[in-house]
């Protein structure tokens, strides 16, 4: 019984805990990027950590995150058009937590916790909304004809399966063959009416994420909003294993949530697609 009061004052502390995972979050993809730029990296965090051990009890800099979010922009000055666009994200929520550690304002905190995750999905929506071949359902179309989203579920039949081979062939030969030569190719269905299904999954996909950014800029603290924004982050995992952009958004969830039981499922995904990430499962 004593344990499990235990557990409910940590799900109270709730700022307090998705800084934790933050930081854990934070740590592992540092860690996954360390080879990249490493002649640089080195001094980076040797000084740094240098510095936090020796004055991690007299100071009351941040130095640790300090040093992450130097190793974060030295990623992005020399990756930026490779980095992946969670990587952004990161960066901007390990500002907030920076400022946080001198303002000391819970109420700050959550309100740029609340507008960077509006933006983020605002932005998402809008990219989407400009792209011709997301609208008119090519990128669905050719992702699933592919093997790339929604491969837990279609894998499972065996004709699909077959078909999503074969795509996958003709797509390797194409890119294989001389350009200049106008050599093209037609994919096949994977199921029946993809075509008409890829349309109509590309608007709902935006609509969802103009659903989900009004929810949490009207109500950021509705349960109605975290079980909207939830079953949005279920569908994502379910379509491709976005892990560390996912992990970022349930941390964003569990910063704005006042909901013990939903604080308790954000914890469960977090720490879920941390491990896929550390095993390198999914896209971290």
């Amino acid at each position: 019984m004593k344990n499990w009061f235990n557990i409910n004052d940590k799900l109270n502390d709730h700022i307090e805990l998705a800084i934790q995972l933050l930081l854990l979050m934070l740590g592992v993809y540092i860690f996954i990027l360390a080879e990249n730029q490493r002649l640089w990296k080195i001094p980076v965090l040797f000084v740094g950590l240098l510095i936090w051990f020796l004055t991690r009890k007299k100071t009351k800099h941040p130095i640790l995150w300090i040093v992450f979010f130097m190793l974060l922009v030295l990623d992005l000055y020399v990756s930026y058009f490779w980095v992946a666009n969670h990587h952004f994200l990161l960066i901007f929520m390990v500002l907030t937590v920076l400022f946080y550690s001198y303002h000391k304002r819970s109420d700050v905190l959550l309100k740029n916790i609340q507008m960077l995750l509006v933006v983020v999905l605002i932005a998402s929506a809008m990219q989407k909304l400009m792209s011709n071949q997301f609208m008119d359902g090519n990128f669905y179309y050719y992702m699933i004809s592919r093997g790339s989203m929604f491969s837990v579920f279609i894998n499972v039949l065996p004709e699909s399966f077959d078909v999503i081979k074969s795509n996958s062939e003709s797509i390797t030969t194409l890119y294989d063959s001389n350009p200049n030569n106008g050599k093209n190719i037609i994919l096949k269905d994977v199921f029946s009416n993809l075509g008409l299904i890829s349309i109509a999954f590309a608007w709902i996909t935006v609509a969802v994420e103009f659903m989900v950014a009004i929810a949490i800029l009207w109500k950021p603290r509705s349960t109605w909003t975290h079980l909207i924004f939830i079953m949005m982050i279920f569908t994502i995992l379910c379509a491709r294993l976005e892990t560390g952009f996912i992990a970022l958004l349930a941390i964003c969830g569990l910063f704005l949530c006042s909901n013990a039981k939903l604080r308790s499922l954000y914890i469960v995904i977090v720490m879920g697609c941390i491990s896929l990430v550390v095993t390198k499962i999914g896209y971290h």
